[in-house]
């Protein structure tokens, strides 16, 4: 069987997505060491700490807009991964959102689970959420999305093991 060309996102680049979401550039910065004590203690990434400090500050209002909290995003080879905005999506059982920035995750499933667990997991869920909240409306178009994605006869799903590294604070 001849692997299928998933969905593509608009303007989707081969790749490493970009590291927050959207464009940056290298910047060098001499902090005093106790800024940077309590910067690491926000993330151990310095760029990460400061990024999550700005956006805290100006708020979420520059944060992608809620249509793109569910998409799949190509990552070279003609394969994608499920992506979703954290902020909206946030306890999905068995599933674990491995971040990409503040506000991308890719979907990571147990060893051995598959499209359809996603699925259940996210009815689960649903059934567990307040009617009119913003994470049940956020499940809501994840789970019309993924019915989508499973008719579409142009796409094939695989599972993939995948393994993260997780550097000590």
């Amino acid at each position: 069987m001849t692997p299928r060309r998933p969905a593509r996102r608009e303007h989707a680049r081969r790749g490493r997505p970009h590291k927050y979401g959207r464009p940056s550039q290298v910047v060098a910065l001499t902090l005093p060491q106790e800024v940077i004590e309590t910067l690491r203690a926000s993330h151990s990434d310095l760029g990460w700490a400061i990024v999550r400090l700005v956006e805290k500050t100006r708020g979420r209002s520059r944060a992608k807009p809620p249509t793109a909290d569910v998409q799949l995003v190509e990552v070279g080879g003609g394969a994608s991964l499920i992506v979703v905005d954290p902020a909206f999506i946030q306890h999905l059982p068995a599933v674990q959102m491995v971040p990409l920035s503040d506000s991308e995750a890719f979907l990571a499933l147990a060893p051995g689970r598959g499209m359809a667990d996603l699925e259940i997991a996210v009815v689960d869920q649903l059934e567990r959420l307040k009617s009119g909240s913003p994470e049940r409306r956020a499940l809501e178009r994840l789970r019309q999305q993924l019915r989508a994605w499973r008719r579409d006869p142009r796409l094939t799903f695989e599972s993939r093991s995948i393994i993260l590294v997780t550097r000590q604070k």
